[in-house]
């Protein structure tokens, strides 16, 4: 018997896996992402995600929430501008690739037409949630923390799964991950979702929390910002951990092994609009290469600590 193949798997991975292999192939083996940068949506949510970040991440330190305002507020705003010396190419500042990278499709205001979330109202927002909840009685114990266990092995295989938590909190009920959420509508959030039963598993708990963030500009702050429980029975846990994980990372193994990764033509259309490589996949074979030379550039090599914020 040969040695076990071990498999490493996050959330981002296999959800990409159950939709299309090809696109898993493009994104994260060959690293391709667009030249034009993120969408307008997640440029904000990613603007509030690094403010959150380095508000917890400051109260985590000791400091005071007016403190810790400050310092989140101005993170949030270098997300906007980008870091210079990041930029510049000199990187005296110790970020990690692409951690402020300036936003590319967001105005300083909104606008309807196209509809744009400006940076201006995103920035707004942070203060408004910080408003909101400055009496909050949770307790930030760790954010942005990566966490890595192995969920399946057998003979043949050995799947690491890796979760990026965005923020893990003490409830005064329990420990629990949390994930922030942010957009314009709110969306109804499914328990069948690969992200939160991984951080159910890697947390030894059965609830998550989902922190939304909406940008409405209609709806009062209670409306706005809703922390929303997700919970699962054992039996769900388990299904997902000794039956669907270890099914997806045989596939996975399979287009590894074989070196085809076959595109699944039901999912070029999502709920964030079309899959960002459909130009490949429109172009003949002998086009391809040029058409990945013209729109997309090599990113930093995938890790879980960079997903895109949804």
């Amino acid at each position: 018997m040969g040695e076990k193949k071990n498999i490493v798997l996050d959330a981002s991975v296999l959800s990409t896996l159950m939709g299309c292999a090809r696109l898993v192939d493009l994104r994260y083996n060959n690293r391709f992402i667009p030249l034009k940068g993120k969408s307008n949506s997640l440029e904000v949510g990613s603007v509030v995600h690094k403010f959150l970040e380095i508000y917890y991440k400051n109260i985590i330190n000791g400091f005071s929430k007016s403190i810790s305002l400050q310092h989140g507020m101005a993170a949030a705003e270098m997300y906007i501008t980008g870091c210079k010396t990041c930029m510049d190419g000199t990187r005296t500042c110790n970020h990690q690739p692409d951690e402020y990278p300036g936003l590319k499709n967001t105005p300083p205001d909104s606008t309807t037409q196209p509809k744009r979330i400006g940076w201006k109202y995103a920035l707004d927002t942070c203060q408004q949630y910080y408003d909101y909840y400055t009496n909050d009685h949770w307790v930030p114990l760790e954010v942005e923390v990566v966490k890595g266990e192995v969920l399946y092995e057998d003979d043949t295989i050995r799947v690491l799964w890796k979760s990026k938590l965005d923020w893990i909190a003490d409830t005064n009920q329990a420990i629990l991950p949390i994930d922030h959420k942010t957009g314009q509508a709110r969306r109804e959030m499914l328990s069948l979702n690969n992200q939160f039963i991984g951080q159910c598993l890697i947390m030894k708990t059965r609830t998550m929390i989902i922190n939304h963030v909406g940008f409405q500009t209609t709806l009062k702050p209670a409306d706005k910002f809703v922390r929303e429980p997700i919970s699962y029975s054992a039996d769900r846990l388990i299904e997902w951990q000794s039956e669907i994980l270890p099914y997806w990372a045989y596939r996975y193994l399979e287009y590894h092994e074989s070196g085809y990764w076959p595109p699944n033509f039901t999912h070029c259309d999502t709920k964030y609009g079309p899959c960002v490589m459909r130009g490949i996949c429109e172009s003949d074979r002998g086009m391809r290469e040029e058409e990945i030379k013209i729109n997309f550039m090599i990113g930093a090599e995938w890790n879980p600590t960079n997903e895109s914020t949804d």
